[in-house]
């Protein structure tokens, strides 16, 4: 089995390294952004506008865009031999309408597009708790090994979000569910003509059983989303 590797947060992220270790007894290749990509959605390069790769290390690629770049040129150039495409793991969970705006799950989505079954991972993140990447790559490689034993459908991929424990708690269970389409909360402070976006992540709604509602409440939550 060989891997392309990607997330939005630099090729240099620990979510990335920890990917990376989780799949180290296959081939793998790192293809991901130069800097935070974090909330860039599926934005690309446009035509004519030239794409910097260095190779940051062995099989290590930084590419100075988005993470729909990177997937889009790894699969096309650097690594088109791969069998499937991962993206993550994200600093931060990618559940409901996050969809639409994760460049982590948009990695996934442009392999996809160029005919990869692909994955996208998140740990998602509650304030003042730091995010323990050795549980979130046990539960990576647990997840992984129940999607890979399965036949890819074409024109859909996995929307991974883990969630975020004490260190002590039980582990969790796995549960497929459908991404939540409740809206984020919405709220601003305002200063004089500036806006600054206001609202608490861990506060918005949930439908009972979809995605948002199982991974906050302790469980991992897996949708297969189609494109």
């Amino acid at each position: 089995m060989k891997f392309l590797l990607t997330n939005d947060d630099g090729y240099d992220a620990p979510g990335l390294a920890m990917l990376r270790s989780v799949v180290s007894g296959d081939e793998s290749v790192v293809v991901a952004p130069l800097e935070h990509q974090s909330g860039c959605s599926h934005r690309v390069a446009q035509y004519g506008e030239s794409l910097d790769v260095q190779e940051q290390a062995a099989d290590v690629f930084s590419v100075n865009s988005t993470t729909g770049d990177c997937a889009r040129l790894g699969v096309s150039t650097l690594a088109p031999d791969v069998d499937w495409v991962l993206s993550g793991i994200n600093d931060g969970g990618n559940v409901g309408h996050d969809i639409y705006l994760s460049g982590t799950v948009a990695g996934a989505r442009e392999a996809v597009f160029m005919g990869k079954p692909a994955i996208a991972f998140s740990q998602f993140y509650r304030v003042g708790m730091e995010t323990n990447w050795d549980r979130a790559g046990q539960w990576t490689r647990r997840v992984l090994d129940m999607i890979l034993a399965e036949t890819p459908e074409p024109g859909t991929f996995w929307n991974v979000n883990f969630p975020r424990l004490e260190d002590d708690a039980p582990e969790p269970e796995v549960v497929h569910c459908a991404p939540c389409t409740m809206g984020f909360p919405v709220k601003y402070q305002a200063e004089g003509q500036r806006y600054t976006y206001a609202g608490v992540y861990a506060e918005r709604m949930a439908t009972p059983g979809h995605d948002v509602d199982v991974c906050f409440s302790g469980n991992i939550a897996v949708s297969r989303i189609s494109i």
